[in-house]
């Protein structure tokens, strides 16, 4: 459906700024190269918006949050002034690390449903080059806005009611896919006044426990080593955001193998919902790992640093077998029941 109405406003960041700088706005044009720009972000927000977030309540668990009103007060009447105070907000959490940006307000209808998206791009630097017959003439700007791949945030809002709806929406924050987590967060947590709706702790928790399982209830070798591999390597992706689908796809599981966690999962939904990875949490769930030999033994270490603790070899005519070995002082000895 059409756009109705598109605002956009120059933040500042105005955190801790006590004669803090006014919001300015204005209408866009339903026309010319920026209208089309604003009209892919408006249409692309359903795709790339991915991440469910949720307004949160009030103190006393009361169903009121600030935010929500101030973006039900626009939907209800698309202005200047109805969008400014959105901007003001936005300001308000603004550090000087997230600089200078320019926020976009679009509404529109989508059947019977309002649509509102937020989208955000971060002020940059550049030259404008202009080419004559003969020579070349450079400008430094020092206000160049751009939907800039690595700090582009946006989050999309559909709702038949502008009364009982909107507490939930869609959201896209790359600065969470860098890890930059202090400069993402006011987005989310400072300006929407919302949390994650799955939370990273639950989600990494879904996924942890549906390796675990998977492995369990396969005899396949293949898939345990895949399931294994990707446990030991999963360290280093604190922060980023994942659901158990795109965790498989990262480590390139073969069919049989997602086939395998999708069943421990349960549900396709499930499998789908995002989170942001929480290493801690994912190292609570599965803290060692094991493999067993048909020699007998059992080697276990840190998943994380199973591949360090352990040299592996393959020994004989490429029929599986492997040589592991390791050096280190004897700390302690354990006889217990594993099995």
């Amino acid at each position: 459906m059409p756009i109705e109405s598109i605002h956009t406003y120059l933040v500042y960041p105005n955190k801790g700024v006590e004669d803090a700088a006014a919001i300015v706005g204005s209408e866009v044009p339903h026309e010319g190269e920026m209208f089309d720009l604003l009209k892919g972000v408006y249409e692309k927000a359903d795709t790339e918006c991915t991440i469910g977030i949720v307004f949160n309540k009030g103190a006393n668990g009361a169903q009121e949050n600030d935010c929500r009103n101030f973006l039900l007060d626009y939907a209800k009447s698309p202005t200047v002034d109805t969008g400014r105070i959105l901007g003001e907000r936005l300001s308000g959490v603004t550090t000087k690390r997230s600089g200078l940006g320019l926020l976009f307000l679009l509404y529109g209808k989508e059947g019977l449903k309002h649509k509102v998206v937020l989208s955000r791009f971060r002020a940059n630097n550049g030259v404008l080059v202009n080419e004559a017959k003969d020579m070349l003439t450079v400008e430094f700007i020092d206000r160049v806005f751009m939907k800039n791949a690595h700090s582009y945030k946006a989050v999309v809002y559909q709702d038949q009611s502008l009364l009982g709806g909107f507490w939930d929406g869609m959201a896209v924050d790359k600065q969470i896919n860098s890890q930059d987590l202090e400069s993402s967060d006011y987005w989310v947590k400072e300006f929407l006044n919302s949390s994650f709706k799955t939370s990273p702790a639950s989600g990494t928790r879904r996924l942890a426990l549906a390796l675990k399982q998977a492995i369990r209830d396969t005899k396949e070798l293949e898939i345990k080593r895949q399931i294994s591999a990707a446990v030991t390597l999963a360290d280093g992706l604190n922060g980023q955001p994942f659901n158990v689908n795109d965790f498989c796809e990262r480590f390139g599981f073969t069919k049989e193998t997602k086939d395998a966690v999708a069943k421990a999962v349960g549900r396709p939904d499930l499998a789908a919902d995002n989170f942001l990875f929480d290493t801690a949490e994912f190292t609570k769930q599965l803290p060692y790992r094991t493999v067993e030999l048909d020699s007998g033994a059992m080697l276990t270490a840190h998943s994380a640093d199973f591949d360090e603790v352990f040299d592996q070899q393959e020994v004989g005519d490429g029929d599986g077998r492997v040589r592991f070995s390791t050096t280190g002082t004897v700390v302690g000895e354990k006889l217990e029941k594993i099995r």
